[in-house]
């Protein structure tokens, strides 16, 4: 018996790999006219936080017509995409919950990359990691904050203005302090 757990390094996805998966279902979406964009960890491994990763996060506009494993509690599936002599998964996002309106405006903002798929812009990844509020997403919300030149703070200010109007008062008051937050980690990170 094996008294030793595997780390999330041992379960990741190697990089290549996931960039290949990500464009591969991106193709995949697009012939079935369904607008999708690449969120969560690879994200973020595209806006250079080296962060290991299991699963691919993909946002998109409906769902594909292949066979899921299973069902996102707030909307979505989790596909298993064959590629190369093994399968990734693919965590499929259509949210049906109260997060709906900002993940479709984070879809309708995504970017093309380079790698020959959309990106959830690091604006739009500000506020689904600051809404999902911890854990992992702290730290990439962290990181994305901390980095200079990744993310128009003033950008994610507007975008809530333009999501709340005038009730985006108490949002924007919290985010400031986010962003403050963010400033004096890394001040105390410059000073060790």
């Amino acid at each position: 018996m094996n008294l030793f757990r595997k780390s999330s390094v041992d379960k990741a996805i190697d990089p290549v790999l996931a960039l290949k998966a990500a464009k591969q279902i991106y193709l995949k979406a697009k012939t079935q006219g369904t607008k999708a964009a690449v969120a969560g960890g690879l994200a973020m491994q595209i806006y250079g936080f080296t962060r290991a990763t299991k699963d691919i996060d993909v946002v998109a506009s409906g769902l594909l017509d292949i066979v899921s494993s299973e069902t996102l509690e707030f909307g979505g599936e989790i596909y298993r995409f064959p590629l190369e002599e093994s399968s990734v998964e693919i965590d499929w996002i259509v949210r049906s919950d109260d997060k709906k309106l900002i993940y479709e405006e984070a879809l309708k903002n995504a970017e093309m990359t380079e790698h020959g798929f959309p990106v959830i812009t690091p604006e739009w990844m500000v506020l689904i990691k600051y809404l999902a509020g911890r854990g992992k997403h702290q730290i990439d919300l962290m990181w994305l904050l901390q980095e200079p030149a990744i993310v128009d703070r003033g950008m994610v200010i507007k975008i809530v203005e333009d999501l709340m109007g005038p009730m985006a008062f108490w949002a924007k008051q919290d985010l400031e302090s986010v962003f403050a937050e963010a400033d004096f980690r890394a001040e105390r990170e410059k000073d060790q």
